[in-house]
């Protein structure tokens, strides 16, 4: 939590809130490490997936989510997340994909489909699912040695090739999600051996 030199560290409110923030980061690290996502029966991903697109095109189209007006680098990025989600479920289904692969997949799926994560949809909506899209891009980045390439390639049906939709992410992650989530999320990766960004910068 960044420090503010006008509050007082002994403020129970202060404690409790840094409580909060410290269970949401357990959380979202326990929904990353779940292998929960393997019992999810596949018609309620698909089923996630259809709900996951119409609601991020509808804020997209309003452009403004529920906390506040969306920027442009926010917008491109909402209109990737069901092309990102739909290749982690078509990856965690093809049994050619290398296990240790899938596993780290089934993390990143997870996280999204769990309601446990640093960026809430159910207080911020669709925008909530920003972390969820730098972390699956983070997981596919470091996945994607040559063995899964072909598969990614096979899956991905996004417009731009999928390289340079992962550089992309990782490049504007900290302005997407701020600092503090940002440095979070990095934190959250980093105890699964994942490195966001380049070098791990």
């Amino acid at each position: 939590m960044p420090e503010h030199p006008d509050l007082d560290p002994d403020d129970p409110a202060l404690a409790a809130e840094a409580g909060e923030e410290e269970e949401r980061l357990r959380r979202s690290e326990e929904a990353f490490g779940s292998g929960e996502v393997q019992r999810i029966p596949r018609g309620h991903l698909l089923s996630f997936y259809d709900r996951l697109r119409e609601q991020v095109l509808k804020t997209v189209e309003g452009r403004t989510s529920r906390s506040g007006k969306l920027t442009e680098a926010a917008v491109k990025a909402l209109l990737l997340v069901p092309d990102v989600f739909i290749l982690l479920v078509r990856l965690i289904l093809d049994k050619e994909v290398p296990g240790s692969a899938r596993a780290m997949i089934g993390g990143a799926l997870a996280y999204f489909v769990l309601p446990f994560d640093l960026l809430p949809e159910a207080l911020l909506g669709p925008a909530g699912f920003l972390d969820d899209l730098v972390l699956a891009a983070a997981v596919l980045a470091q996945a994607f040695g040559g063995e899964l390439e072909p598969y990614a390639r096979k899956h991905w049906n996004g417009p731009e090739d999928l390289r340079v939709v992962l550089r992309d992410l990782t490049d504007t992650a900290q302005s997407l999600l701020g600092a503090n989530v940002y440095e979070r999320l990095k934190r959250l990766l980093s105890r699964r051996g994942v490195q966001l960004g380049e070098d791990g910068e």
